[in-house]
């Protein structure tokens, strides 16, 4: 009798002891998915900030030139540039289906928007590791509409792969540019 109930004691432990490991197995996948979000939402954040440090930088002086100021933008407006580039049209009526979560934006043979790499601390590999995403950050810039007499308002759009191309973020933020002075004849 004593025989049966320790042989059953010890069966009871094995499934607790199981049932143990599973769950620490469980919890590091989940860790290891939400850093990897964190990658991914960290570099399309940065991406983001970078689109607007660049419109405050590049921005027209007065609001005549801000009313022009832009192109209209299709995949090959970005096969060799290397800064952003200001886009007349949104990103969603550019892209076929107009849905921006759906990235690369553009397709995988064409792309829409510029690469960013902050302070070149990132690398593109799909093999993980510090500082790796599977692909640089992308960020589009455009140009919105126009508030008043005296603002224009402008989205920077960004997304980023984590380490793995199963894990993306995308941002968007609205940029409201004001002329202090407004030009005579402006709409």
């Amino acid at each position: 009798m004593i025989l049966i109930t320790s042989l059953l004691l010890l069966v009871v432990v094995t499934l607790l002891a199981l049932a143990m490991f599973h769950g620490v197995g469980l919890e590091y996948r989940i860790a290891g998915n939400n850093m990897d979000k964190q990658r991914s939402l960290q570099a399309a954040e940065s991406a983001q900030e970078y689109g607007e440090q660049w419109l405050i930088a590049n921005a027209p002086q007065d609001y005549g030139a801000a009313e022009i100021w832009g192109i209209p933008c299709i995949a090959g407006n970005f096969t060799t540039a290397t800064t952003p580039v200001m886009c007349s049209n949104s990103l969603e009526s550019t892209l076929s289906g107009g849905n921006v979560g759906a990235v690369p934006w553009g397709g995988a043979g064409s792309s829409l928007g510029v690469s960013y790499n902050p302070g070149g601390d990132l690398t593109a590999s799909t093999s993980g590791g510090q500082n790796t995403v599977a692909q640089l950050p992308v960020v589009y810039i455009s140009r919105l509409g126009f508030e008043g007499a005296s603002s224009v308002d402008f989205t920077v759009d960004a997304w980023s792969f984590g380490g793995s191309s199963s894990t993306v973020s995308v941002v968007e933020s609205v940029y409201r540019v004001t002329y202090i002075s407004s030009c005579g004849g402006c709409p």
